[in-house]
């Protein structure tokens, strides 16, 4: 029994230090899972805030295309139908249809990446489609110099694509953020007559 205390006494120190080791580990691990927890909710919060941000902004931006996209409709089937139109898109078309510029979106571009990849690709497929629109929309002022025409789906289809491609993006969204009043689906049906139109029209010259 003396030799096993005597024994003792030597590795006490050791067994102190082990354990002393053993206690800190465990508390640093722990802190760290708490660290990681904290992480977690603020990037959680992070990615609510800046997805109901691009939400709201995105609903508004995609009114304005399908507005767009149903004038522009209207003109082109008064077009086919009666061989011209007394409203054209010129200058005074496009400064009293100027669609607005994105600024949540540019915001917080550096921050998308918080968002589920596939939000990240439906906002940012969203977004294309919308500058197409902003794009092509002058292109449809006739031009003689030019020599050609811009088709009436080169602002159409971008515009029908940003409306209806956003859907289920949005729908995920208002779920995540509790958004009690959803996204309206919006019609266009004028805008996918006069694409169907042209398609075949450029189906049968080919």
């Amino acid at each position: 029994m003396l030799s096993l205390y005597e024994e003792l006494k030597i590795w006490q120190g050791a067994i102190s230090s082990l354990l002393g080791f053993l206690a800190l580990m465990v508390a640093a691990l722990w802190n760290f899972h708490l660290n990681r927890k904290r992480d977690a909710a603020l990037r959680s919060d992070e990615a609510l805030s800046v997805a109901a941000a691009l939400y709201g902004e995105i609903m508004l931006l995609r009114k304005e295309a399908a507005q767009i996209a149903t004038t522009v409709a209207k003109m082109a089937m008064r077009e086919t139908r009666y061989g011209s139109s007394s409203y054209k898109i010129d200058s005074h078309f496009l400064e009293a249809n100027k669609l607005s510029e994105p600024m949540f979106y540019k915001t917080l571009a550096p921050q998308i990446g918080v968002l589920s990849p596939d939000l990240v690709i439906a906002i940012t497929e969203f977004h294309r489609n919308f500058q197409e629109v902003k794009i092509s929309l002058p292109l449809l002022v006739e031009n003689s110099d030019r020599g050609y025409d811009y088709s009436w789906s080169s602002v159409l289809i971008p515009a029908r694509d940003a409306v209806k491609n956003i859907i289920p993006a949005s729908r995920k969204i208002e779920q995540l953020t509790s958004i009690s009043t959803p996204m309206k689906d919006l019609e266009l049906r004028e805008v996918e007559e006069v694409i169907e139109f042209e398609q075949i029209q450029y189906d049968n010259r080919g």
